[in-house]
């Protein structure tokens, strides 16, 4: 579906300013070297280089011995890896290069290249939204039901789709036993945002189901994510941390 729409609108684009996405690849601990750049467009999909290597100690102060990662990967419009073969491809010749950017193919209004800071994008029109409320933010809360709102902009070239929103729980460190619950209770987002708007998504945060904590304080440790799922490619989730006070004291 995502593919689909991508290809209406790349077709119907005359304006786009475009939005750029880092290629994702994850290598493997102690990677060095690494080079992740796209080459080339084949139809909706980026084809480039996501190599590096391993160096692993000598004994004895012998010769270390490094092991080389020579692969090509292909990426979607949105950034997302789909597959790695082994092997590296040739780096081709340039097309331009802007500040930091090393751009290597042009298909239509759409780029790909390297970062010289160190990571492979692709540049497309594309749906895309932001976080309006600040994301990463912590409060201090009482062990009570609490609610917060976490608002969105349409700020792509395309209509934002939205399917849906999830909220999840987890801990902070080792201490808390467990995260409490959290819910989706409200939402001003309907199913497509037109650029430039905005709209709302509230989340009812329960940390009661934690039913005791170690802290001798009382406190518990938690965050709540909030993502959303659109036509928007891979969007990073609204998060805030709590201090959760008045817990019951876990009695040893």
């Amino acid at each position: 579906m995502r593919r689909s729409l991508l290809t209406l609108f790349l077709l119907g684009a005359t304006a786009a300013h475009a939005h750029e996405f880092k290629l994702q690849f994850t290598p493997q601990a102690g990677a060095r070297g690494l080079e992740v750049a796209g080459y080339e467009f084949r139809g909706e999909e980026v084809i480039g280089n996501c190599s590096y290597y391993i160096a692993l100690a000598g004994a004895g102060g012998s010769q270390g011995l490094r092991i080389n990662h020579y692969s090509t990967c292909t990426w979607d419009l949105f950034g997302n890896l789909i597959s790695i073969i082994p092997g590296a491809p040739i780096a081709p010749q340039a097309v331009s290069e802007s500040g930091t950017e090393i751009v290597y193919a042009i298909s239509g209004t759409s780029k790909t290249g390297q970062d010289t800071r160190g990571f492979g994008f692709v540049n497309t029109p594309s749906a895309h939204f932001s976080w309006k409320t600040v994301s990463g933010s912590r409060a201090v809360i009482p062990y009570s039901v609490h609610t917060l709102t976490a608002t969105i902009v349409s700020d792509g070239d395309f209509a934002l789709k939205i399917e849906g929103a999830k909220a999840a729980t987890a801990i902070i460190g080792t201490i808390t036993p467990s995260s409490g619950t959290a819910r989706v209770s409200a939402s001003t987002c309907g199913t497509l945002l037109a650029v430039g708007a905005t709209c709302s998504v509230t989340v009812s945060y329960n940390p009661t189901p934690i039913r005791c904590t170690p802290d001798a304080y009382g406190d518990a440790f938690t965050l709540i994510d909030l993502s959303l799922v659109t036509n928007a490619g891979a969007s990073e989730a609204f998060t805030e941390s709590f201090t959760v006070t008045g817990v019951p004291i876990c009695n040893d």
